[in-house]
């Protein structure tokens, strides 16, 4: 057992940009269904930690301590490196579309927060598809990236599949390319833990009752339908795109 021993089971959640300003109350309250069906597989209680940003995130890894995280695929990396295992992750894999204003020259392409999903596989998409070097502008959130776009800040865009559509419906976008699918929101136990212990806690996420599920699902920015169990689940891509763009 990890230090989960007498403080419970410790679960720090990134909920990804969209959702990053959430009041606190709100997150413990929609979350908590969650830990508390995680922690109980062990016989424990939940402790949770919400990270706002990606920064204060890495930074709890390097301090170790916690015995899980669930966070996006671009964290998700840099978590599998310090000693950490996949035990479930989302039903759906992230996907999303780099689009762009129709009939002009990309010079300036805007993208989420820097090491977000959107910003390392927009940057990988944009490397291998423009024939130039458009400048890359960062903003806070999608809805961010979708104004810049609609007031010509920039021509052209990396959105998840939801905002993109949305944006096209209007007529005055197009779809420049897709972006490569991953592996999207990952649960990962720290290896202090047995691997019977983390297998528990994979099939108690999969288990995970449709209110829970629901509820969830208010938590992050990304869809949620369910988990499913992959320990193979090949997050390559990702780490090449985040290497790319020196982060």
């Amino acid at each position: 057992m990890a230090y989960a021993n007498d403080s419970g089971l410790s679960i720090g959640i990134y909920p990804g940009t969209g959702k990053a300003d959430i009041f606190m109350d709100e997150f413990r309250d929609a979350a908590m269904p969650f830990a508390q069906a995680l922690s109980a597989s062990l016989g424990l209680k939940p402790r949770l930690t919400l990270f706002r940003t990606i920064k204060t995130a890495l930074r709890s890894l390097d301090r170790g301590r916690l015995d899980m995280y669930f966070v996006p695929p671009s964290l998700a990396v840099s978590v599998l490196d310090k000693d950490y295992s996949p035990v479930a992750r989302v039903k759906d894999q992230a996907t999303g579309i780099m689009i762009r204003r129709k009939g002009v020259n990309v010079t300036t392409v805007a993208m989420t927060e820097k090491e977000s999903w959107l910003d390392v596989m927009g940057r990988y998409t944009v490397k291998r598809n423009s024939s130039g070097s458009p400048k890359i502008v960062n903003f806070k959130t999608q809805e961010d990236v979708t104004i810049a776009l609609e007031r010509n800040h920039a021509q052209a865009g990396s959105l998840r599949s939801k905002a993109a559509d949305a944006l096209l419906a209007k007529g005055e976008f197009e779809v420049w390319v897709p972006l490569p699918n991953t592996p999207d929101f990952t649960l990962m136990a720290s290896n202090r833990l047995t691997v019977v212990e983390q297998n528990k806690l994979g099939a108690a996420a999969v288990a995970l009752r449709p209110d829970a599920i629901l509820q969830l699902q208010k938590t992050i920015h990304s869809k949620v339908t369910g988990f499913v169990i992959d320990k193979e689940a090949d997050y390559k891509i990702i780490k090449i795109a985040i290497k790319e763009a020196g982060y």
